[in-house]
């Protein structure tokens, strides 16, 4: 077996893993309620020792909400801050959505019962928002990059630009908000409707709300 094939094996063993426990703690607190799952429950529907379990999760809170956040890697953050044949705006709710595939998030069921767990538990709402900070911070930092590509700016210079800092923040609250009214369309259809020509979509409605 070649070190590339043996890569892949591994890194296809971590998603199933990692799925099988998102997907089992979630289930579980649907069922029984965040406050009554204990990690033994999800490791018994997971099929996993608590050691495993605490190497990818870390906590019911990590398992509930999701192990890892599916941002853009190396690949996708190069072809975005390249572009993408859109606006900053259309390429990255593209890329957002490609980062969901690629990291095996993309489950509208789970996304929807997960959304249902988080309205009913204010501490994990208030979790999730933090994440949600955290990421679009991650992402914001992407957008930065392309827009001074854009500009003729060198790297490092981002103090001497506040208009086009804003820009990027901007950028990214629109593509969550985005993402966010798009969600509903999505866990409607089932797990085999595209995300990204929602996306699309929804970036094509905006665009006509704001210019009306």
């Amino acid at each position: 077996m070649t070190e590339t094939r043996a890569q892949g094996l591994r890194a296809r063993k971590r998603r199933s893993t990692r799925q099988a426990i998102e997907r089992g703690a979630v289930d579980l607190a649907l069922k029984h309620g965040y406050d009554h799952v204990t990690v033994e429950m999800i490791c018994d529907v997971a099929v996993i020792s608590q050691r495993t379990f605490f190497n990818y999760a870390g906590s019911k809170e990590g398992a509930v909400l999701g192990i890892e956040l599916p941002l853009p890697g190396e690949a996708l953050r190069a072809a975005y801050v390249a572009g993408r044949g859109g606006s900053p705006l259309e390429d990255l709710l593209q890329t957002l959505a490609a980062a969901l595939t690629e990291s095996g998030s993309a489950d509208p069921e789970l996304f929807r019962k997960r959304r249902q767990i988080i309205e009913a538990n204010p501490v994990l709402a208030i979790k999730e928002f933090a994440r949600m900070e955290e990421a679009q911070n991650t992402v914001a930092s992407m957008v930065r990059e392309r827009l001074q590509a854009e500009a003729g700016m060198e790297n490092g210079h981002e103090e001497e630009s506040l208009e086009l800092n804003e820009d990027a923040r901007m950028t990214v609250v629109l593509s969550f908000a985005l993402m966010h009214f798009c969600a509903g369309e999505w866990t409607a259809g089932g797990a085999s409707v595209d995300l990204g020509p929602i996306l699309a979509e929804g970036a094509t409605r905006a665009h006509r709300i704001i210019s009306a």
